[in-house]
């Protein structure tokens, strides 16, 4: 009785354990879904040479995620004014992201917190290449 007792445990918890580690895998991504401001930002490109956070402003709103794969637009104002949708990933070491503009640029990132990100833009080629920096830190309701 004890043996058929010991192999129903062992088999319950073989059974659970998949589900245990997927649970576990789940609650290691973080959640972007919100609106993200600037907290500050440096670039560099051909027709505005240096540019910094003065006067400028960035907003990125991530509208929708599923799993590590995230979607949602960014928008800015100051010299320049613009919009883009963004498709992006977060890394399986759950810190890291990655993104892309529909439109321009890669940029690369890392989690500083729940609330706070920076990311690395980069964008070659065309009428107007340039690299930069931008952190964000996610707008309270």
């Amino acid at each position: 009785m004890r043996m058929r007792r010991a192999l129903l445990v062992l088999f319950a918890l073989l059974l659970a354990a998949p589900a245990v580690s997927a649970q576990a895998q789940s609650q290691g991504i973080p959640q972007l879904v919100g609106t993200w401001e600037t907290a500050g930002f440096a670039m560099h490109d051909t027709k505005n040479g240096f540019v910094t956070g003065d006067k400028q402003s960035a907003t990125l709103v991530i509208k929708e995620q599923h799993g590590r794969v995230f979607s949602g637009e960014v928008s800015w104002t100051g010299k320049v004014t613009g919009k883009d949708t963004i498709s992006g990933v977060i890394d399986k070491n759950g810190e890291e992201f990655y993104f892309v503009g529909h439109k321009d640029a890669l940029r690369l990132g890392k989690l500083e917190g729940p609330d706070a990100m920076v990311f690395y833009y980069l964008s070659s080629g065309g009428d107007n290449p340039r690299a930069g920096y931008v952190e964000y830190k996610r707008k309270q309701k």
